[in-house]
């Protein structure tokens, strides 16, 4: 008796998943999503625009005649005293002929950058003058680029790592 009625109860339950399943699906459309051709794009230059592209390439070109610095030594030296914290980053490079100053970027390994401009192949600051230089420089990366008269520039250097030093 006991096994009649598990056996009634589960065809039961069988039939009321079965009852309600079928209309939903039945009643469900099913779906189709539009399909959009979408034709090849060709794109022509007609040859005003393309002169006139030539001629900003070729004033980059120009203008683009200074040798690329190649920097020496890049270093962070933090010195800890019981009245504060010290800081001094240093940067050297080859001096550049015919430039006129340079922009040294430094980039921290958060993404934060700070630019820098000098007249000398050589940039020392210190975090008493600047708070970019506070948090130290782990991770930081330094480039540069000459600049020249009449508007004469170079390539920017490779990325060299500044090597950080703790006393």
């Amino acid at each position: 008796m006991k096994k009649i009625k598990k056996l009634v109860t589960i065809m039961c339950a069988v039939m009321v998943a079965v009852s309600c399943a079928v209309p939903t699906m039945a009643c469900t459309p099913p779906l189709k999503p539009p399909h959009i051709d979408i034709p090849e794009i060709e794109v022509k230059i007609d040859d005003k625009l393309q002169d006139a592209i030539d001629a900003a390439a070729k004033k980059f070109l120009e203008k683009n005649v200074l040798s690329k610095p190649v920097i020496n030594n890049a270093t962070y030296i933090q010195k800890t005293t019981r009245y504060g914290t010290y800081g001094c980053l240093s940067a050297s490079w080859n001096k550049v002929d015919n430039a006129t100053s340079y922009e040294v970027e430094v980039t921290k390994s958060d993404g934060t950058q700070k630019t820098y401009k000098t007249s000398y192949a050589v940039l020392v600051k210190s975090n008493y003058a600047d708070e970019f230089l506070d948090d130290g420089m782990d991770s930081a990366t330094v480039k540069v680029k000459a600049y020249g008269v009449d508007e004469t520039f170079s390539l920017w250097s490779d990325e060299v790592d500044v090597d950080q030093y703790n006393f």
